[in-house]
């Protein structure tokens, strides 16, 4: 996951990738400011997405579905792929 990290002296804010045991690995540790700042983590939401709660197919849009369509009556009637 991607972490907002800052330093509580000179305010800059950066992002590092870290697993979620590790998230607070860099916490407490000297900014590489060198203004003698510790960095913090700061609070950030995770990114959402509606896209994440439609099924792949039909994100993939019509031209996909049709792809699918033809593949499942080419393959004979007992297929089992879906289509929307």
């Amino acid at each position: 996951m991607t972490y907002d990290y800052y330093c509580d002296k000179c305010d800059k804010v950066w992002e590092e990738s870290h697993p979620i045991d590790n998230r607070d690995k860099p916490v407490g540790k000297p900014c590489p400011c060198g203004d003698g700042g510790t960095v913090k983590r700061g609070v950030c939401a995770p990114g959402l997405s509606y896209e994440g709660s439609v099924s792949p197919i039909r994100r993939a849009g019509s031209g996909w579905n049709d792809v699918l369509k033809g593949i499942k009556k080419a393959s004979g009637p007992k297929s089992n792929i879906d289509h929307y």
